[in-house]
């Protein structure tokens, strides 16, 4: 698909580049088939698995099917997902997908997602797996989700979103190719129980503290928090656990 079309401010069809009328009619012909195929799918895979992940999953293996009917380029994927969400979809999706990269549209993700198997993808909600998809450098390591995929219980969503926070601030400027996989594993683990730590913890202290200024603070004090685990750990030369966690939480709360 070498051309693509958009909207105008007052809603007309624009077509990129100059196009001979083949070309058009072409393209037109691309534009109808999307408006029946993706309603059709969409409405098809939610019979099937409500809103689910595996919704997702099954979206995106389609999707893939369509990138290769249609001869779309990795380069032009970002906008054949507009052209979707434009033109094709019923569905109203109001979350913020940027301009331009394609890890943060909706359906570049459950492309993204469909390439991942299928036990993997079980694992996490569709919520963790966006988290997980717009951070771009937590998932430059692969492995992850092997650990992933090893994981015998599913994470809570809480955890999930502390553990991505704190994954995204250990990794800068950080090789992981130099860690075995035990030792990127354990490192997994040990952020995931500073997540679980500081969500036990603070849910403490606002039980204790039910009027405190700090409860509103939340997030700043999270940050904090994890800031301080790894700072510390530096210090002391060893790995998280709960005495470092401990020094940690009592130094944000202050």
């Amino acid at each position: 698909m070498v051309h693509i079309v958009k909207l105008d401010t007052e809603g007309h069809l624009l077509y990129e580049g100059l196009l001979s009328s083949q070309e058009i009619a072409t393209i037109d012909e691309i534009l109808n088939a999307l408006k029946d195929e993706i309603p059709q799918i969409e409405a098809d895979l939610e019979e099937a698995y409500g809103k689910s992940v595996l919704y997702k999953y099954n979206l995106g293996k389609f999707l893939g099917e369509l990138l290769t009917k249609y001869d779309i380029s990795v380069s032009e994927r970002r906008k054949f997902w507009d052209e979707i969400k434009t033109f094709a979809t019923k569905e109203n999706r109001i979350r913020n997908e940027g301009t331009n990269a394609e890890t943060r549209s909706f359906y570049g993700q459950c492309y993204k997602l469909s390439q991942y198997d299928q036990e993997i993808v079980e694992k996490l909600s569709w919520r963790q797996w966006q988290d997980i998809l717009d951070r771009v450098g937590n998932r430059e390591d692969e492995r992850i989700f092997e650990w992933i995929r090893n994981k015998s219980e599913k994470i809570r969503e809480d955890d999930w979103r502390e553990f991505e926070k704190g994954l995204h601030l250990y990794l800068k400027n950080k090789d992981t190719s130099v860690f075995t996989n035990k030792e990127l594993f354990e490192i997994y683990e040990s952020i995931l129980e500073m997540a679980k730590f500081w969500r036990i913890s603070f849910g403490q202290f606002s039980k204790d503290f039910p009027n405190s200024a700090k409860i509103k603070s939340r997030a700043r004090r999270s940050k904090k928090f994890q800031t301080e685990c790894f700072r510390i750990k530096k210090e002391l030369r060893k790995q998280l656990d709960e005495s470092i966690f401990l020094q940690a939480f009592e130094s944000a709360m202050k």
